[in-house]
């Protein structure tokens, strides 16, 4: 025991100075981020996948795609550089949504039901858009269904969450079909 002693207390010191990782400080203030939620709720669309928007074929899934204008500092890097390499303190990145209930109906009248859809998830990073004459990043949520459709009615409702319990609900109506064209402005 005595020879395990010294072995033990130096694994103990080691575990002890080993550098941790904790969780990046959330570094905007509650104004900004009930404003950004504001903004990600008000402007949801509902748009076929790239896939279905190509071949306009049945499909089992498609997005919601929301947006927010770039801050000055992320235009300014765009404007220099032609892109913006994304880093952990962007507003946006601390941003989760999870479906509170949802309602899905094809065009057979049949129910359907959304894979994946349990939990707080991060919304994912889309390419940048100009929306308003303003070049804006595109956030959203790939909704993934058991059956396919060619029409698609009912609603979403999800609940935007950021640090400190600020959080934005938003129902969403959906009605949409494989043939419907891309509602973003032409970039």
């Amino acid at each position: 025991m005595k020879k395990l002693l010294p072995l033990i207390l130096s694994a103990l010191l080691a575990l002890l100075a080993w550098p941790t990782h904790a969780a990046p400080r959330f570094p905007h203030s509650a104004d900004e981020a009930r404003a950004l939620l504001a903004h990600l709720g008000a402007h949801v669309q509902v748009i076929n996948a790239d896939l279905t928007l190509a071949r306009k074929k049945p499909a089992k899934a498609f997005d919601l795609l929301t947006y927010y204008p770039l801050p000055k500092a992320k235009l300014d890097e765009y404007k220099r550089n032609g892109h913006i390499v994304n880093r952990n303190d962007d507003i946006a990145e601390f941003v989760t949504y999870r479906v509170k209930d949802y309602e899905l109906i094809n065009e057979k009248n049949e129910k359907l039901l959304m894979k994946d859809s349990s939990g707080a998830s991060s919304l994912q990073d889309f390419a940048l858009w100009t929306y308003d004459n303003v070049l804006s990043s595109q956030r959203g949520v790939q909704v993934k269904l058991d059956k396919s459709f060619e029409r698609v009615k009912g609603h979403i409702t999800l609940v935007f969450e950021m640090p400190g319990n600020l959080t934005r609900e938003t129902r969403v109506p959906v009605d949409l079909s494989i043939s419907d064209q891309d509602p973003r402005p032409a970039n």
